[in-house]
């Protein structure tokens, strides 16, 4: 039988004991996938009086890699930020519920409990049904609380109180925050694609992209090193509705703000390298991250010297890149700082209809990020990415 291909589905699950399989806790909707066993070959070519190089073949060492890209939905990526920076700082957002009916063009809500004036929220009926969001203004009152609701026209849909709910957005920021103590977070992945069902467990994130172009969709494009695939159960696919966030929402500033950008691809890496073991197993003995890197490709409209100066100054000042929904689809927001970002290269290019500059950026360690970078991202997901893992030697303890 042949396969449809739009029909494999991808899920993923933030181990609680290092490097032991856990079935997926969430979907991801993907673009493109990679996912294979890495079986060293070992070949014997040694002479044996003949003609032939290769006299024999048998396995050697056994891993696996798992690569995807998919649109940046701003709930998936969290776990990324997570698996390739450090821990997650979370404010949690408030949720709450209407406190009454509220009508299509309502210009306020009453509220059970009271959210911070200038929020975004959340706000559905029951089951998920009428999903909208919504900027706020004031929010008065002692209980329930009114708050006045600044999106253009006012609330899209009806909402009615009971089994419903209102969300305001979490923010989590990601940082460095590495000690000889760390246990370092792994993933398990898992695939259903028609032929076989494959579980990923000790997968450690080496490589995260991160592509923007203001004409399409931001992309991600995370690749990890884990333990030996094994047959695994199917799972019930669940993505979430969450709008991934659009490439015309980008805005620069380094350090002054810019509209000159054209495309940024951020890659974050941590060289992975696959220990194994002394206990006659191929499996490895463990998955080691090595130092974190970020490093950036920022094509500009040549039109100011200022972003050449970067390089040819060697300016070395806060970077910002902000990526921002419209309310409409959520308001969710990804900010990449780079407190103190160098400039490396600068190359004119005039193979375009118009002057262009090709820049290399890479951040570098300062005290305000506490390391080379931090990500702030603002979303509805009110949890820290990544309960605290043990040691998978202290599962047997």
């Amino acid at each position: 039988m042949t396969f449809l291909t739009r029909l494999a589905k991808v899920g993923a699950a933030k181990e609680t004991v290092q490097y032991t399989y856990l079935a997926p806790t969430f979907s991801i909707p993907w673009n493109t996938g990679k996912y294979n066993d890495a079986i060293t070959p070992l070949r014997d070519e040694s002479i044996r009086a003949n003609d032939s190089v290769l006299q024999g073949l048998a396995q050697g060492p056994w891993s696996s890699t798992f690569e995807l890209e998919h649109l940046a939905y701003p709930d998936i990526l969290g776990n990324w930020f997570r698996a390739i920076i450090g821990p997650d700082t979370v404010t949690a957002g408030t949720s709450t519920t209407l406190a009454s009916n509220s009508v299509a063009g309502a210009t306020s809500l009453s509220l059970t409990a009271s959210v911070a004036a200038n929020s975004i929220i959340q706000v559905s009926d029951a089951m998920g049904a009428n999903l909208e969001w919504a900027q706020l203004g004031t929010v008065t009152g002692s209980g329930p609380y009114t708050a006045a609701v600044t999106t253009p026209g006012g609330m899209k849909y009806a909402h009615t109180a009971a089994g419903g709910s209102v969300i305001s957005q979490s923010t989590h920021v990601f940082t460095q925050n590495r000690t000889f103590s760390t246990v370092w977070p792994t993933y398990s992945f898992t695939v259903d694609d028609g032929e076989e069902q494959l579980g990923f467990p000790g997968c450690v994130c080496s490589e995260l992209a991160l592509k923007i172009d203001p004409k399409g969709w931001i992309t991600a494009s995370p690749k990890f090193t884990g333990f030996p695939s094994s047959t695994q159960s199917t799972f019930a696919y669940a993505a979430s509705t969450v709008q991934p966030v659009a490439g015309w929402g980008w805005t620069v500033s380094n350090p002054a703000a810019s509209t000159r950008g054209l495309t940024m691809d951020f890659t974050f890496k941590r060289a992975c390298e696959v220990i194994q073991s002394s206990d006659g197993t191929q499996a490895p003995r463990e998955i080691f991250p090595g130092a974190l890197e970020l490093d950036g490709s920022y094509k500009t409209v040549y039109d100011s010297a200022a972003d050449m100066n970067l390089y040819k100054q060697y300016s070395q000042g806060i970077t910002t890149h902000l990526l921002t929904q419209p309310v409409a689809t959520g308001g969710q927001s990804l900010q990449v700082t780079m407190s103190k970002g160098g400039t490396t290269t600068g190359e004119a290019d005039t193979g375009q209809p118009y002057l262009q500059l090709s820049q290399n950026v890479s951040g570098i360690a300062n005290a305000t990020d506490g390391g080379i970078v931090t990500v702030t991202l603002k979303n509805y997901v009110a949890t820290a990415f990544l309960r605290a893992l043990r040691r998978a030697l202290d599962a047997f303890w």
